[in-house]
């Protein structure tokens, strides 16, 4: 959430049980020299009665990018009698050395480096746990999988435990368009120089060395288009017993991170928790859309759980919290959506079943067939998807799905007499045919209201060349029958009584899913086609509660002389049979008070693609970035483009970094890949 933004039914706390001490710049000093930069909040007794300490490990910079966020959660943590560390990984912010890539071995072992370090001071009782959201629960549960001894527990949010199928890169084979859009944004965010202020003179030096080596971070993310041994790499779903401490595993409904919660309550040896609200991508005490929940509290009383009681009891706890949002017109810049909560006592749990819904003429009768049914979308069906991974309520949320609805081809019940109430991984399984060897298959689910509201609640995607599995694709089958079932994301949601429910197939996804080099023509072949839905009902496993309201220390004090704003833009030219979407995200322009900085960000994006032409997509992001202070600029200009043929897909980017209003560095890149 952007600084002063402040969650309507935030608590803000002033006063807590500890003092805080505060440490602005602590050197963390690496095995071959490399020096990384902490931030330290700390109970102000801690020197003569060590504490618990937690860290959080990500590249977003303390001082700046990050800054707001985390005035709401460390001194929290200290003001509760457990240290809190923010550490800027390895050539990110402050620290040194270059990023090369996410989630490298390097990366781990710095993380590895840290913890031992927190435990061996003098103000930490040798007990450390790790969180983070997105990246930093990426590698909470990365690190967790190495076991260093001093590391007792995680909290994971918005994370994933399966690199290749549930992060912003490949789906079920399918590319996304992410894949290229965060390498674009994060290229942009490396190219910033750390803060003079805190690494003194030689800060040209570090920046421009930043810059020399900076990586085009899609050209290796292009390489791996099958999931090999680059996206095992860090996916701790390759083996769960590797993770040997208790986890909590924090996901919102409207962010692409939800499969990982029920895949760790199912399969880890140790503890855990799991919570699921309507949120974004954020943290769910400063999220949107709410209702918000006391995370604070949760994780105050999960670190005091496991870092502080002595000797905690080892239990086989499997619970979960989890919202249950009710169908409602969808509403992108909604704050608070309609739901209620339920606990979980464990999970997989007994009060959840499966009921199966068969496709066709007379839905919900299992001897109910059709004729073969084609589905062949126009090229740009999904501009009312919404972003994959939104940040707050807005306009990177999804829009009412009818006017993809239009493209696809639906299936949908009566309206039900009855609210109908699921929680868990929706499956659609069917046979289809193709018209060509390759193309991709999207499956919808939708809460259709009685005045024909379409809400999206779960997708499911599949590349056909990945029937078999994504290490060793191969082409579909030309015109031959084949099975196929595809698990739609997890979720939970209530279908009010009066509402239907839909399937929408398409074969596009646009702009979310870059399309198959083929448009294919696929066909739902005369037989059973069903979907699965897991629904829960209360009782003795499943309650329903009301979790505490959420609270947060104070906002840090900022200024802004330009508000953010928001613009998206869609153009269909009809004679020339080309859709448009054009995004501009401009994150305002921040001023520090505690320490001056001001932080300026612009973003923008363009996506086109010609109805009948798969090969014309294009996608081109551009960031303007700069951090200053009085008698100090940097600035930074990065510019990417994707576009494909038949057998490549070609990758292009710039990067221009102006000091004051010297340009001092310019570099371009050019990469065909050649498409698996």
């Amino acid at each position: 959430m952007f600084p002063g933004l402040e969650p309507p039914d935030l608590e803000v706390v002033h006063d807590f049980p500890h003092e805080i001490t505060e440490t602005e710049t602590e050197w963390i000093p690496m095995p071959d020299g490399v020096r990384l930069a902490a931030r330290i909040w700390r109970p102000a007794g801690s020197d003569s009665e060590p504490a618990p300490a937690v860290l959080e490990y990500i590249p977003y910079r303390r001082r700046d990018a990050r800054l707001a966020d985390d005035e709401r959660i460390h001194p929290w943590f200290a003001g509760h009698g457990i240290a809190g560390i923010r550490v800027d990984i390895r050539g990110t912010g402050d620290s040194d050395g270059l990023l090369q890539d996410e989630y490298l071995k390097l990366e781990l072992d710095d993380a590895i480096a840290v913890i031992h370090w927190i435990a061996e001071q003098s103000w930490c009782d040798g007990n450390v746990g790790m969180m983070g959201l997105s990246w930093g629960g990426f590698n909470s549960l990365q690190v967790a999988a190495r076991n260093p001894a001093p590391l007792k527990a995680i909290i994971a949010v918005g994370a994933t435990v399966d690199r290749y199928n549930d992060d912003i890169h490949y789906k079920n084979g399918c590319l996304l368009n992410e894949n290229f859009g965060w390498a674009a944004s994060l290229m942009a965010f490396s190219t910033r120089p750390p803060d003079p202020d805190v690494v003194g003179r030689g800060w040209r030096e570090i920046w421009r060395k930043r810059l020399e080596n900076l990586p085009f971070y899609a050209e290796n993310w292009f390489a791996h288009q099958t999931r090999d041994e680059y996206w095992k790499h860090g996916s701790v779903c390759e083996d769960y017993a590797d993770i040997k401490c208790p986890v909590m595993i924090v996901a919102g409904w409207s962010d692409l991170y939800v499969n990982a919660l029920p895949r760790l309550l199912e399969n880890l040896q140790v503890p855990c928790r799991a919570i699921a609200g309507p949120w974004a991508h954020q943290y769910p005490h400063l999220a949107s859309p709410g209702p918000l929940i006391d995370f604070m509290g949760e994780a105050t009383r999960w670190w005091q759980r496991w870092l502080v009681d002595d000797a905690p009891e080892q239990t086989d706890e499997r619970s979960y919290l989890g919202f249950v949002q009710h169908g409602a017109p969808p509403d992108p810049f909604a704050q608070t959506v309609p739901g209620h909560w339920l606990e979980a006592s464990r999970w997989p749990c007994p009060n959840v079943e499966v009921m199966t819904i068969f496709l066709g003429d007379e839905s919900r009768s299992e001897d109910a067939q059709f004729s073969d049914t084609q589905i062949h979308s126009p090229l740009d069906t999904g501009t009312s998807y919404g972003e994959l991974v939104p940040h707050c309520s807005g306009p990177e949320m999804p829009l009412d799905q009818r006017s993809d609805d239009g493209c696809s081809v639906i299936y949908e019940t009566s309206p039900l007499p009855d609210a109908l109430d699921i929680w868990g991984d929706p499956a659609f399984e069917a046979q289809i045919s193709s018209s060509a060897p390759d193309g991709n298959l999207i499956v919808r689910l939708c809460d259709v209201s009685p005045d024909g509201f379409s809400q999206r609640v779960s997708v499911g995607v599949l590349n056909l060349r990945h029937l078999c599995g994504n290490g060793n694709p191969e082409p579909c089958p030309v015109g031959t029958p084949v099975f196929c079932r595809i698990g739609l994301d997890h979720v939970a949601h209530r279908f009010p009584a009066g509402h239907k429910i839909r399937i929408s197939l398409s074969t596009a996804c646009w702009p979310a899913i870059w399309p198959a080099k083929n448009d294919p023509v696929l066909s739902l072949v005369n037989s059973l086609a069903k979907l699965d839905l897991p629904v829960v009902d209360e009782g003795e496993h499943v309650k329903q509660v009301q979790p505490a309201g959420p609270a947060a220390p104070p906002p840090i004090i900022v200024k802004t002389p330009r508000q953010p704003r928001n613009e998206r833009r869609i153009t269909r030219d009809e004679v020339a049979r080309r859709t448009v979407l054009d995004i501009r995200d401009d994150y305002g322009k921040v001023e520090f008070a505690n320490h001056g900085m001001m932080n300026d960000g612009v973003k923008w994006e363009r996506y086109t693609i010609s109805d009948g032409d798969p090969l014309s997509a294009t996608c081109d992001i551009g960031w303007t970035l700069a951090l200053g202070r009085s008698g100090w600029l940097a600035q930074t200009k990065t510019t990417t483009r994707l576009t494909c043929d038949e057998t490549h897909y070609h990758l292009h980017a710039t990067v221009t970094a102006i000091d004051g209003d010297l340009e001092i560095f310019s570099r371009s890149w050019r990469k065909s890949i050649k498409r698996q």
